[in-house]
């Protein structure tokens, strides 16, 4: 019976390793979309401003 519970609070310890990596990894996708958009709007607008300067 001990055995069984020793098994069962390591699969449990590994759920909830596996669940918070899963967690920690999506924010920083999301976190780097974020970052991604906000420097693409940057370039866009320097592009922009480079063309309008230009005329």
């Amino acid at each position: 019976m001990k055995k069984y519970v020793v098994i069962a609070v390591l699969l449990i310890a590994l759920a909830l390793v596996a669940y918070l990596t899963f967690v920690i990894a999506a924010i920083k996708i999301i976190i780097g979309s974020i970052f991604l958009g906000i420097m693409a709007i940057a370039i866009l607008a320097l592009w922009i401003m480079w063309k309008v300067n230009d005329d």
